[in-house]
């Protein structure tokens, strides 16, 4: 790039002949070193008066004198390092610390701001500047240093037009920038030489614009505050675009995160209606889209459409494929959506209103039909929540059993009820989630062991019969690996079963797997590491098996190891971070902890309470174990413990609805309808 500018002439008189008279004599006299304040005028220099020399510089004093200070005595041993500072009583500024034996250290804040003060002075006098910038026809003289220093766009640029030859050594490099306004570069210099600047609603975003493109980083974080601050329904999404358009990620998250909890008061805004396609649909089909009603997302997407039918009719089968239409009310999607001329006019929409309407007639077949849209917005009430289900409860010294199912949000820690089992009287079931439903397999009524397997639909809250198992069971255990169901061992017709069979949740089948090596029933098994284990359970003769099994699902093998050290039964089994947790059984408080990698067994802290037909699950990193029995006269406990690893201990919590044992715990994410 040409220089178009002569750098001035140094001065004719050397730099070395601008002289400063410094006193000869020590900054103290006295052998030992004393503090700041013993020594009269100390931080101060020596003061000629002004001397006309060489070429006209005049020679004077560096710093201007430092009041009087009282003199004063160091304590006798007191420290002569990290002394009080000496201060200018005018400004309250620290000027001297000591730091050391005969060592200072002089500070003036004021330094930068007064340096800064002096380089603007210059800029504005285009003294000393080598770096001319044309915008809009107007000339601005800056410093190349200065600017580099604030701004890694012309950092860089600066040192390419070096490194290139665009600027020799006494030219003024000049840059001719188009895409800004004139207003706004010199606000920007403005902020450069001065650090501060007046920002409002009117210059906010061309501001940012300008600091993003030009990676002004500081002043652009102080521009994103400001929008912060200035969100509102009306002007969240245009900042959301704009802030995407500069790829400015903190603004558009925080816009973001701002535009998607509001979304009732933003549906209400014009602004909505005027965003593009893309941003549109990126916008209402966001899970975490806050509305209570899929309805106004609905009458959104219409009117979105409508605002300019002609260009935008030809999306709208496009666009009402985000609405989750399952959602809504089933009279809503017969007297509205199905009256809408937008809809009846497009096959393609009119196949995802009838998709809605089949999701609501067909809940036995809803499994199959799991897309995009039957998945609950976040703010519809979804939850990661702990289910309770079913169990038996102490009377007296009798038993009964228990229907309801109930689940726990721990974010509000409150319970909620849910469809109740759909029999009464059976006991030692097995429950297991898959998909966000729950399965309950097998058990036994009125002394038969059965086969019937039942799902609980979270989204519709209610309990269907799906294919049988092959083989009738009780005390088995149940868990998922690869999104199939495995039900293993347990107490058959004619005692223990070795037979082991999964469930394929899409295509409603069963099928046999290679069978346990030691028939048991009421054994602890989890998966952990792409193996499933049984550990324990009661054998054949009744006794503690004291059996390790495991499975390998890519090769259907089974491989098993002996250890008295395995004596668990009635105890569940679940993993955390690697490691299998065994807790309870047999009336015990224990915790035993396998490590698969090493294949040892170890103790771990005692819950506060014994356990036995308890249940556990983990949840957000924690064990949570629930219910159980203390012992075989009770009582049945009412309570939960969760165990946090970080500390390596178990706490209670708060009770559950009611005391229970034998019952089934799940995790799930339940959409809890409000109201």
């Amino acid at each position: 790039m040409p220089g178009h500018y002569s750098l001035p002439q140094p001065p004719s008189q050397p730099l070395s002949s601008v002289v400063v008279n410094m006193p000869a004599q020590a900054l103290y006299a006295s052998p030992q070193p004393l503090a700041v304040s013993t020594l009269p005028g100390a931080g101060q220099v020596a003061r000629p008066g002004p001397t006309a020399v060489g070429n006209g510089h005049m020679a004077g004093p560096l710093l201007p004198p430092p009041p009087a200070q009282p003199s004063a005595t160091r304590p006798s041993g007191a420290s002569a390092t990290n002394g009080p500072p000496t201060t200018d009583s005018a400004h309250g500024l620290q000027m001297l610390r000591t730091i050391g034996v005969g060592k200072y250290e002089f500070t003036d804040p004021g330094h930068p701001k007064e340096m800064l003060k002096e380089l603007n002075q210059q800029r504005r006098a285009k003294a000393f500047t080598d770096l001319k910038i044309v915008v809009e026809g107007r000339e601005f003289e800056v410093h190349q240093n200065v600017l580099a220093s604030c701004s890694l766009y012309f950092k860089d640029l600066i040192q390419r037009s070096v490194q290139d030859g665009s600027q020799s050594g006494r030219e003024k490099l000049e840059l001719v920038l188009s895409n800004l306004q004139a207003d706004v570069l010199e606000l920007l210099l403005e902020f450069v030489y001065t650090g501060s600047l007046v920002i409002d609603s009117a210059n906010a975003k061309t501001l940012l614009e300008a600091a993003s493109k030009f990676q002004f980083h500081t002043f652009c974080k102080v521009c994103v505050s400001f929008l912060e601050k200035q969100l509102t329904a009306s002007n969240c999404l245009g900042v959301l675009a704009m802030a995407e358009a500069m790829q400015c990620s903190e603004l558009y998250h925080m816009a973001k995160a701002f535009a998607l909890q509001i979304f009732p008061e933003v549906a209400a805004q014009e602004e909505i209606l005027s965003i593009s396609k893309d941003d549109f649909i990126a916008y209402v089909s966001n899970d975490s889209l806050n509305t209570k009603a899929e309805e106004l997302v609905y009458e959104t997407v219409i009117k979105w459409i409508k605002k300019d039918p002609a260009s935008r009719a030809q999306y709208a089968a496009e666009l009402l494929a985000v609405v989750r239409l399952p959602f809504i009310h089933p009279s809503y999607l017969l007297n509205v959506v199905d009256n809408e001329e937008l809809i009846k006019s497009s096959e393609a929409c009119r196949d995802l209103v009838n998709e809605a309407k089949r999701y609501h007639m067909l809940p036995h077949a809803r499994q199959e039909m799991q897309t995009p849209r039957t998945r609950p917005r976040l703010s519809a009430g979804v939850a990661e929540v702990i289910v309770l289900v079913g169990g038996r409860q102490m009377v007296g010294m009798t038993q009964r059993s228990l229907v309801a199912v109930t689940c726990w949000n721990p974010q509000n820690n409150k319970w909620y009820p849910l469809a109740s089992l759909p029999f009464y009287d059976r006991e030692f079931f097995s429950v297991v989630s898959a998909g966000d439903n729950i399965y309950l397999s097998g058990g036994m009524e009125s002394g038969v062991t059965l086969a019937d397997v039942w799902c609980y639909m979270s989204l519709l809250d209610n309990w269907n019969l799906v294919s049988r198992m092959t083989v009738p069971r009780c005390r088995h255990n149940s868990l998922v690996y690869d999104g199939k169901i495995y039900t293993l061992g347990g107490l058959g017709v004619a005692g223990n079963v070795d037979h082991v069979e999964r469930y394929d949740t899409i295509t409603n089948q069963w099928e046999a797997v290679a069978p346990l090596p030691k028939a048991v029933h009421s054994a602890a098994a989890t998966v952990c590491g792409g193996k499933i284990y049984v550990f324990g359970g009661v054998n054949e003769a009744g006794r503690a098996a004291g059996v390790l099994q495991s499975y390998v699902p890519q090769t259907n093998t089974w491989s098993f190891i002996e250890s008295p050290m395995i004596d668990n039964k009635y105890a569940p089994a679940v993993t955390l971070n690697g490691f299998v947790f065994i807790l309870g059984g047999a009336y015990a408080r224990a915790t035993t902890i396998y490590d698969p990698e090493k294949g040892n067994i170890k103790a771990g802290p005692n819950m506060n309470h014994s356990r036995q037909f308890c249940s556990a699950v983990v949840l957000d990193g924690k064990i949570y174990a629930t219910g159980g029995i203390v012992s075989s006269e009770g009582p049945a406990l009412g309570n939960m413990e969760a165990y946090e690893p970080a500390t390596n201990t178990w706490t209670l919590l708060p009770h559950m609805p009611c005391p229970v044992f034998r019952h089934g715990c799940v995790v799930i994410k339940k959409y809890i309808q409000s109201g």
